[in-house]
Parts: C-alpha cells; sequence; structure tokens
C-alpha cells in the first residue's frame, strides 16, 4: 500500500494552533500516515523570519511532541540558502522513505492564490498534490480563474474547510511581541 504523506512547508515563525488545526484536518480528511512540517531556511515570497532556524525548530519540535504523525523535515534548512518547494520536493522524492510515497503539500488559501509566482509551478503541481485549507464563505471561482486553461491540474487540488478561529503568525507576533 502506498503511504501518503503531507508535506507542510513555511516560516513557522512562529508555529502556533492554526498550523496544527490544518495539519489534523489534512491528517484526518486524507488519511494521511505522516506529516511533515519543513521550516524554511530564506523566505523568497515574504519577510524573512523574526526567529533564527535554530528557535524555529526548536518551537516545532515542542509543539509536535504530542502528535505521533507528525514530524519536522529540516531539508530546506540543510540545503541553505531560498526555499523553493519544487526544490524540497524533488529532493524528498529520491529519499528513501519518500521514493514511493504520494505527496500532499498543506497550504492556506492565501499563499495558494499565488501559487503560478512560485519557482516552476507547473512542475511543482506535477510533483505533488495540494490540500488547501479554506475558511468558510471562500471563493472558489478565485481557484478556477487561476487555473483557466490548466483545468487538468484541478484534480491535484484537495479543499478543506477549517471553520475554527482564523490565527495568523503575523497577529501572534503583533500581540505578544508588538511587532
Amino acid at each position: 500500500m502506498t503511504k501518503k504523506f503531507g508535506i507542510f512547508g513555511g516560516a513557522f515563525d512562529p508555529v502556533h494552533e492554526g498550523h496544527l488545526q490544518a495539519a489534523r484536518l489534512a491528517q484526518r480528511e486524507l488519511t494521511l500516515d505522516k506529516i511533515y512540517f519543513v521550516p524554511f531556511n530564506q523566505a523568497v515570497h515574504k519577510a524573512q523570519p523574526r526567529y533564527s532556524a535554530v528557535e524555529r525548530v526548536e518551537l516545532l519540535r515542542r509543539a509536535l511532541q504530542s502528535y505521533a504523525y507528525m514530524d519536522i523535515c529540516l531539508a530546506e534548512i540543510e540545503r541553505g540558502g531560498a526555499s523553493y518547494a519544487v526544490d524540497t520536493l524533488e529532493y524528498l522524492k529520491k529519499q528513501p522513505d519518500f521514493t514511493d510515497a504520494d505527496l500532499y503539500y498543506i497550504i492556506g488559501t492565501d499563499a495558494f492564490e499565488k501559487i503560478f509566482s512560485w519557482k516552476e509551478p507547473v512542475k511543482l503541481l506535477t510533483l505533488t498534490r495540494f490540500i488547501v485549507i479554506f475558511r468558510p464563505g471562500y471563493d472558489f471561482a478565485r481557484i478556477e480563474q487561476m487555473f483557466a486553461g490548466q483545468e487538468k491540474f484541478l484534480d491535484q487540488i484537495y479543499l478543506i474547510e477549517d471553520a475554527g478561529r482564523d490565527i495568523s503568525s503575523t497577529r501572534i507576533r503583533e500581540q505578544t511581541f508588538g511587532f
């Protein structure tokens, strides 16, 4: 039986309940065997993290310790330089534990709507399926419009509603640290 792994990339600056909720939803809805949190090394599409890689990894370790199906993948930090999902997925697909696994990239709608600005987006869409976590009331026509002319990729996208609280790392930093 083919294993199903979730890949959850991001800054995790800091990791918070919204990240864990998205991972739990993805695992429950698609019966993923394992979810790997992949903290990026160097941001490409957003500001650099306020916490160092060491601090972010330690915060992730603490947050994930209660979940046997959640783990950390340090591929992007160990590789160094700018972090690109397509490079990470290509790397993972060559690793023994991942070669025969189906990969599902967990992402929120805000980031997914920018997917065509990512490095080699068409290649990325062939390397993985996407689990897109959305809030109630999200307009799916936006995703359909994004894929006009490339509808074949719509079958690679799983949409999961998260009716929980709207939590963002930015808001947590602002409330906790004042920046």
